[in-house]
């Protein structure tokens, strides 16, 4: 088996055949012409986001047009957009994206799985845009959940420690300076769980 560039991985075919694909080729064959209506580095460090997955944490060297779909699918749920994944089996599947303008949803290990390696350092300032974005439609609340899985994963714990109750602190300070300055005096509620 040849070696793939980095951000490549090999697609597993319906006769048992594999080709290797790049993530930029997948993102499109999965969402095609809908994705303008995400942010093109949204979308990108998702994608990006979703073949470390596959590659380092699941140790996949071979994944289905399916599996691809619908991790990147979770990924863009989790930060605040709703993606129907068309026939991901099927040839030229598209997905469809529109975001909710009721109440903004994000899980927040989604954010902290994008911000990758990176850490804190990628984690915040993804978290800062993603509410800006989320403020822009005027929903009536945003709502982020899963805080503590998501300060884990950004520190690599398995169990609480004093460094995830302040890294814990840390974000929900951040959220609330944020969403008091983004929101002046609109009637939007902020909800962490």
């Amino acid at each position: 088996m040849i070696e793939l560039r980095r951000d490549c991985i090999w697609l597993a075919q319906d006769g048992g055949e594999a080709i290797p694909c790049s993530v930029e080729d997948l993102t499109f064959e999965v969402v095609g012409g809908a994705g303008t209506s995400v942010d093109p580095e949204v979308l990108r460090n998702a994608a990006a986001g979703v073949l470390h997955f596959f590659k380092a944490e699941q140790g996949k060297v071979r994944i289905t047009l399916g599996e691809f779909a619908e991790a990147l699918g979770r990924v863009l749920a989790g930060l605040g957009y709703a993606v129907e994944v068309l026939g991901s089996e099927s040839e030229g599947s598209e997905a469809e994206i529109r975001q909710e303008s009721v109440i903004q949803t994000t899980d927040l290990r989604a954010v902290a799985f994008a911000a990758g390696k990176m850490g804190e350092l990628d984690f915040f300032p993804r978290l800062r845009t993603l509410l800006r974005d989320q403020l822009a439609v005027a929903p009536k609340a945003v709502e982020f959940h899963c805080l503590r899985p998501a300060v884990k994963q950004l520190l690599g714990r398995k169990h609480w420690t004093k460094e995830c109750e302040d890294l814990e602190e840390r974000i929900l300070e951040s959220l609330r300076g944020w969403w008091l300055r983004e929101t002046g005096k609109r009637d939007t509620r902020l909800v962490v769980r």
